[in-house]
């Protein structure tokens, strides 16, 4: 009697007064029935802690109970506790072996930790039996990619879309899945495939576009992303840069100049949007701003640190008493960053130790002053130099 009530109660939803009842059962006659039917209710309530506890505890009375297994195993996933669903997920397939549905979900399991070789290897055992199922050739098809097995993903999301034309996320994998170079009939094939089934869809606009763009064709190219860009009001930064240079190659420099120009905004020490820049004014007969723009692209391309590690180099040249390395490497480290003018100082005191013609020392120390200012730190030192190597200048003569 009680039995029925508490499953009439579950039948109508209302799970509060269904766990009042199964509570008091519980006291009375407990079992794993109750406890299942605790944790399915906890489960339609979305708490799933209390779920899996109420599920835990009818396993100490039916410890090979398939569904509670199941329903165990899937709590822990949905918690983020992958490793325990997979437990208990095995100990269920040992209980039922054939089980495809469960395989299933442990091979889901598998791809949520990013174990995609077991995963492939639970959905190849699946397809091996049952090679009908979309969903579960769709695990494998992504499983394979993952595994590097390009043509056994290619494949399979072709059978799966053939199946279900309308899966969209099957035509982007499907369409990475192709060889861009060798393939490429068949990319555009299911793109266009896509955009029947899904017009004016971003995604796949972006695939046809980048297509476009790594052969080269960048007319189709530019068209593509400016269909993209109507689509997509928050584009990244990599495309519309992709898109400036395919309209930069279409012969459309005003344009291009014009996409630069937004990208320079959004970040302006990017040498790559610079040396666009300077290309469209050299194109465009702007030969001034073209040097000024590919002189600060060439700057900007060169890290800071590189000036550092020249510098570090002409350091231990100079300790090993290298001279002549040492200055070509701390020349080096100043062309790269002429703001590190102190690196003039230490020329100026290597030429000085290694060269004998002491005028090169001394104009380094002169330009070491004029650069420096008032910021150099070895300016009384640099002085004192440049006056004793002239009286030894004249002594000479």
């Amino acid at each position: 009697m009680a039995q029925r009530k508490i499953d009439l109660l579950l039948i109508e939803k209302s799970y509060d007064k269904a766990l009042q009842e199964i509570d008091k059962e519980l006291v009375a006659n407990p079992s794993a029935e109750l406890y299942y039917k605790k944790g399915v209710v906890y489960k339609n309530l979305q708490n799933y802690q209390q779920a899996l506890e109420a599920f835990m505890q009818g396993l100490q009375y039916d410890a090979n109970n398939i569904v509670m297994l199941e329903e165990t195993a899937e709590c822990f996933s949905i918690l983020g506790n992958n490793r325990d669903a997979i437990a208990f997920y095995d100990k269920a397939l040992q209980v039922e072996p054939n089980n495809l549905a469960m395989a299933g979900k442990l091979g889901r399991v598998h791809i949520n930790l990013e174990d995609y070789k077991t995963a492939y290897n639970v959905f190849s055992g699946i397809y091996e039996k049952d090679s009908s199922n979309v969903y579960w050739n769709k695990q494998l098809a992504y499983c394979s990619y993952r595994v590097f097995q390009r043509e056994q993903a290619r494949d399979l999301y072709e059978k799966v879309l053939e199946a279900n034309p309308r899966d969209h996320g099957t035509y982007i994998n499907l369409i990475h899945c192709y060889n861009w170079k060798k393939e490429a009939n068949e990319i555009m094939a299911t793109i266009d495939s896509g955009l029947v089934q899904f017009p004016a869809d971003k995604e796949l606009l972006f695939e046809k576009a980048m297509f476009f763009y790594k052969t080269k064709r960048y007319g189709p190219a530019m068209l593509q992303f400016e269909k993209y860009l109507e689509q997509e009001k928050q584009p990244a930064f990599e495309t519309l840069m992709n898109y400036g240079i395919s309209t930069y190659f279409a012969g459309h420099e005003e344009k291009a100049l014009d996409i630069f120009g937004d990208l320079k905004l959004l970040s302006p020490n990017d040498p790559l949007v610079m040396y666009y820049q300077s290309l469209c004014n050299r194109k465009l007969n702007n030969f001034e701003d073209a040097i000024e723009l590919m002189t600060f692209a060439i700057e900007a391309t060169v890290p800071d640190y590189v000036s550092e590690m020249y510098h570090h180099l002409g350091q231990m040249y100079g300790q090993q008493r290298q001279f002549k390395e040492s200055i070509e490497a701390l020349k080096k480290a100043y062309e790269l960053n002429p703001g590190k003018t102190e690196v003039l100082f230490e020329i100026a005191t290597t030429y000085e130790e290694y060269n004998s013609n002491k005028t090169l020392a001394m104009n380094y120390y002169r330009i070491y002053l004029t650069e420096s200012g008032e910021a150099a730190k070895n300016a009384i030192y640099a002085l004192d130099r440049i006056e004793k190597l002239k009286e030894d200048l004249f002594f000479e003569e």
